[in-house]
């Protein structure tokens, strides 16, 4: 992506961006943190086994993304988009897996700081970049451990695994809609 993409809201998008985005939140060297990026790779590394049209495009028009937590700039990441993802380990929440319909927060971020929550970026897609924000959704998974250093706990590994048949149905569902909606806890942000 170009700087003048990055700075000017309006500049075109690639006629390949693709219409869905997995944004994948965590510390891969903070225990089960490591959900988010852990969740992506996975999902990078199905979709390239994925046959794809004739012309080598996706034919889930997906693409996903990871980073150690969510920052103002990707509401850009957001522009264009028909509906997004966030996937993040959450440190208190009833189920081990839950799915929670965003929507955008009455505020945005503070001034003094980069990260955000999900709904602050829709927030931003909002009222700074002047967009529709995509249809977007939480997706966050029950941990125990977020100590620097340590390994993904078999508590979040059950987690991932009972997350991924709901994920590969999100991904593969081409409308907007998602899954059934439940509640989840604020995501740990390391």
């Amino acid at each position: 992506m170009s700087a003048r993409s990055l700075i000017d809201g309006d500049a075109p998008l690639p006629a390949d961006w693709p219409g869905t985005l997995v944004i994948a939140v965590g510390n891969p060297s903070r225990g089960d943190d490591a959900a988010g990026p852990l969740l992506a790779e996975r999902l990078s590394s199905w979709l390239s086994d994925q046959d794809h049209d004739p012309d080598g495009a996706d034919p889930h028009h997906l693409t996903a993304l990871c980073d150690q937590q969510l920052m103002v700039e990707h509401a850009y990441d957001l522009r264009g988009r028909d509906r997004v993802l966030f996937i993040d380990a959450a440190a208190r929440q009833g189920e081990p897996v839950q799915w929670q319909r965003i929507e955008a927060s009455a505020g945005g971020p503070a001034i003094s700081s980069h990260q955000c929550t999900p709904s602050q970026l829709l927030h931003l897609c909002t009222h700074t970049l002047q967009i529709t924000p995509p249809c977007a959704w939480l997706l966050s998974l029950r941990g125990e451990d977020f100590e620097l250093g340590a390994p993904v706990s078999a508590t979040m590994q059950a987690a991932m695994d009972q997350a991924w048949d709901a994920i590969l149905a999100w991904v593969a569902t081409p409308e907007v809609n998602g899954p059934s909606v439940r509640q989840a806890a604020a995501p740990h942000h390391a």
